[in-house]
Order: structure tokens, then C-alpha cells, then sequence
């Protein structure tokens, strides 16, 4: 064993792992919560700055493409920096961030500051996943504690309308921001206290021309198509594919021609790999689409307030919370891929189902349809990341986990503009079968998932690292 990897096991005992899967935990359920709680706040920020949907869904929108695209290179500054520094970084952007969207004046202010809060939460979820490796060195325990990692961001996502729901109702919507503030200080604090320092291996450029064409190209594709809706915009909405695609063109280009890109393609060599980076596009495609979905549903149909509009998700949030302390299990002892594989075919059957969910469907009804729900999303999304860990390259850990995320982001981004385009101004029962419209593509999507992992990705068995041929850099 060199002096470096000594030092480096030394660190790792030094570190405490739970302490630090702690502190890993506390920032993905920050990353994770500040997704969903926006959603039961759509009519509280609509009364207050006076914006119409198309535009509102930007306050969501900004935050999920900024992290997705920084996501991108925040992997590579993991891996130059070390993950602890950019961890702590990643804190500090978040939670500045968040003090101006509790504090913002106006519509703007609110979304170029969420957009800062996706660049905090992209360095925090790429060092999560290094941190996690190095304190986790064995496959089994890893996986174990990337479920549980994967899973308090599921839950965060699940009981952020609930949470969202309470402290609009008791104080206002700015609180929903301002929570993050203490959350993330405990976070800061047991970072600091017990993050494995000897990190930073390899040496990675960054990638600007690419980061710049990636951001660009999402950023006119989902505008494009949250105004698919919007009567008269066809011509902006073409020409926001067009750019779009010239954008992507340019990154391929790019990545395809320099010795570091942001996203090298070599990785998408790997089938296991590639399925993973479509099935988080996919799961997160319907998630955040559907949840969008169904907090507009309960409010704007169903008359509840936002409270009550939280309080119906919390049967998904309950199964989310006990899937996922048997989730990590299931793959360590079952495989990465027959637990993904159970999971998307569960939530396939049961957004499919979500078309008979009526205009005035009880909770009762509705009940049983989110745990299902919950339930398959809690399988697939801990299999899908401890996958990416599972067959990366562990020198380029930070890059490959930076790419999955980003992935799923953008599938997250997409799925709420698509599925607000699809919803439009429709009311009463023309919204419920436009949602339905919704729950059908949900389910066509989740269904090409499975398909993928039935018959494209490789058997892996606990967790174990497959040869690495491929992943690495040009």
C-alpha cells in the first residue's frame, strides 16, 4: 500500500462514516426539499408578484437546470479540489442563496436566486457521493449507505409539499426558504467536524465552453417547451428547438474534441452506466412532473389549501421513508439491477393507474395510488445511484455521479415543463384529463426504463465494481 492510499484509509477510519453519511444526508434532503417544497407555494408566490403560470414554474425551473448543468463540472471540481472543500462550498452558496429567496423583493430577485441555490446544490450532491465512497470502502456497506443517502432525498422530495404546505399556511411562503438555514449550518458543522480530508486526486480543467453550450441548450429546450401551451408561440417555440439543438451540437462537438470535457463521452461506453443516466432521467421525468401535477390538482380542482394539499402526500412520504431503509439492503444482498428493475415496474403499474383518480377522489383513493408510487420510486432511485457509484471508475467518481445527477435533473426540469404545457389553463374536469394525459406518459416513460434494465444492463451482483473499460478520460 503507497503512503498516499495509508494515509488515505487513515483518514477514512479517522472519519467516522456514519457521522459523515450524516452529513451527506443533511445536504441531499436540503437539495432535495427545496425541489418539491415550491410546489404547494404556486398560489401563494402567483398572489404575491402577480406572474402567470408559464412564468412561475421558472421559480422551479431555475433551480433544477441550474443544477443539472453545474452539476456537470461541480463532479470534476470534487475530484481537483477534494470533496470535503467542495462540500463545505457547496453549503455556503446554498444557504446565502436561500437567505435572498426568503428575503426577495420581487419575481427576478426570487429567480436569479434560485438559480444560485442550484449552483450550491450541484457542489453538494457530486462530494456527497466521493465522501460516501471513501468512508464506505466496502461494496456492501456502501451500498447500504448510498440507499440511505439516495433515500433521505427521496423523502426530502416526497415531504416537501407537507413541510411546504405548514409553514406557508402558519407563517408565509418565504419561510419555506428560510429553513434551510439551520439545516445547513448542522450540516456545515459536521462536515467540518468529522469529512474525510484526502480527496483531491486527480487533476481536472474545467470545461467552459461546454459547461456554457450544456446550460444553454437545456435552458432553451425546457422554455420551449413551457410555452408549448401558449397560444401564438409556435414560431418561439421552434425557434427555441432550433437553438436548442445547435447548442447541443456544439457540446458534442466540444466534449468530442478537447482532453478533459465536462462530460466525457467514454463513459456512455459502459451499458450499465448509460441505463443508469436514462433511468434517473426517466424517474425524475415523472416524479417532479407528477407532483407538480397533483399539487395543482388538489389546490385548483379539489379546493384544499396548502396545507392540506401537503398533508396529501404524506402517505407517499411514510412509504418512501420505510422502502428506503430496506432499499440499500435489497441491492447489497439481491443486486443493483433486480432492485431497480422491481422498482420501475411497480411505479409503472401504478402511474398507469393514476388514471382513474377522478376530479372528486377522496384521499382514500388517492392514498394507496401515492404509496404504490412511493414505494417503486424508493427501489429504483438508490439502485440507479449506488449503479453509477457501482460501475464508475473511482477516479472519476465525482464526474460520473455529477453526470447521473445531472441527468436526473433535467428529467425533473423537463417533466414539470412538460406536464404544465400539457395542463395549460385547463380547470375541473378538462385539468383532470389533461392529468390523466400526464399519468399515461409517466408510465410509457417509466416502462422504457425497466426495458432498458431488463435487457440492456449488465448483471451486478452486490454492488461489486465491474472493469472500468471505458469510463475513463479521453
Amino acid at each position: 500500500m503507497s503512503d498516499i492510499e495509508m494515509m488515505e484509509a487513515q483518514a477514512s477510519n479517522e472519519a467516522r462514516p456514519f457521522m459523515v453519511l450524516f452529513a451527506s444526508m443533511t445536504g441531499i434532503m436540503l437539495v432535495s426539499l427545496d425541489v418539491s417544497v415550491v410546489n404547494v407555494a404556486v398560489e401563494s408566490l402567483q398572489s404575491s408578484f402577480r406572474v402567470p403560470l408559464e412564468e412561475l414554474q421558472w421559480v422551479l425551473n431555475a433551480y433544477t437546470l441550474s443544477y443539472a448543468t453545474f452539476l456537470l463540472s461541480a463532479g470534476a471540481l470534487s475530484d481537483r479540489i477534494g470533496a470535503r472543500p467542495t462540500f463545505l462550498w457547496g453549503f455556503g452558496i446554498f444557504l446565502a442563496a436561500s437567505l435572498v429567496c426568503g428575503a426577495a423583493p420581487n419575481f427576478l430577485t426570487l429567480t436569479l436566486a434560485r438559480v444560485a441555490q442550484g449552483l450550491g446544490a450541484a457542489l453538494l450532491v457530486p462530494s456527497a457521493m466521493a465522501l460516501l465512497q471513501r468512508a464506505f470502502p466496502e461494496s456492501r456497506e456502501r451500498a447500504k449507505a448510498v440507499g440511505l443517502w439516495a433515500g433521505s432525498g427521496s423523502l426530502a422530495i416526497a415531504a416537501g409539499p407537507l413541510v411546504g404546505g405548514a409553514l406557508i399556511s402558519l407563517v408565509g411562503w418565504r419561510t419555506i426558504f428560510l429553513m434551510n438555514v439551520p439545516i445547513g449550518i448542522i450540516g456545515i458543522w459536521l462536515t467540518l467536524r468529522h469529512g474525510p480530508t484526502l480527496l483531491a486526486r486527480v487533476k481536472r480543467d474545467f470545461d467552459l465552453a461546454g459547461q456554457f453550450t450544456a446550460a444553454a441548450a437545456l435552458a432553451c429546450l425546457t422554455a420551449a417547451v413551457s410555452y408549448a401551451d401558449v397560444a401564438g408561440s409556435g414560431a418561439w417555440i421552434a425557434g427555441g428547438l432550433i437553438v436548442a439543438a445547435l447548442f447541443a451540437a456544439a457540446f458534442l462537438y466540444i466534449e468530442s474534441s478537447i482532453r478533459q470535457p465536462t462530460v466525457p463521452l467514454g463513459l456512455f461506453r459502459n451499458t450499465g452506466f448509460t441505463v443508469a443516466t436514462v433511468a434517473g432521467f426517466i424517474l425524475n421525468f415523472v416524479f417532479y412532473g407528477m407532483i407538480f401535477v397533483f399539487s395543482l390538482f388538489f389546490q385548483t380542482v379539489q379546493g384544499k389549501s396548502a396545507f392540506a394539499t401537503g398533508g396529501a402526500f404524506v402517505p407517499m412520504s411514510a412509504v418512501i421513508m420505510i422502502v428506503n431503509v430496506v432499499a440499500g439492503r435489497l441491492a447489497a444482498h439481491f443486486g443493483i439491477r433486480p432492485t431497480m428493475m422491481i422498482g420501475l415496474l411497480l411505479a409503472t403499474v401504478d402511474y398507469a393507474a393514476m388514471c382513474f383518480i377522478g376530479a372528486d377522489a377522496s384521499l382514500f383513493l388517492v392514498a394507496p395510488t401515492f404509496m404504490i408510487a412511493g414505494a417503486g420510486i424508493a427501489l429504483a432511485i438508490p439502485s440507479v445511484m449506488a449503479a453509477t457509484l457501482a460501475y464508475a471508475d473511482p477516479q472519476s467518481v465525482g464526474v460520473a455521479s455529477g453526470v447521473v445527477n445531472a441527468s436526473r435533473q433535467v428529467g425533473g426540469a423537463i417533466g414539470v415543463a412538460l406536464f404544465s404545457a400539457i395542463i395549460g389553463t385547463a380547470a375541473g374536469s378538462e385539468f383532470v384529463a389533461e392529468m390523466h394525459v400526464a399519468s399515461i406518459i409517466s408510465a410509457v416513460g417509466l416502462i422504457i426504463a425497466a426495458a432498458c434494465v431488463i435487457l440492456i444492463m449488465p448483471t451486478l451482483r452486490h454492488a461489486e465494481t465491474p472493469p472500468t473499460s471505458g469510463m475513463t478520460e479521453h
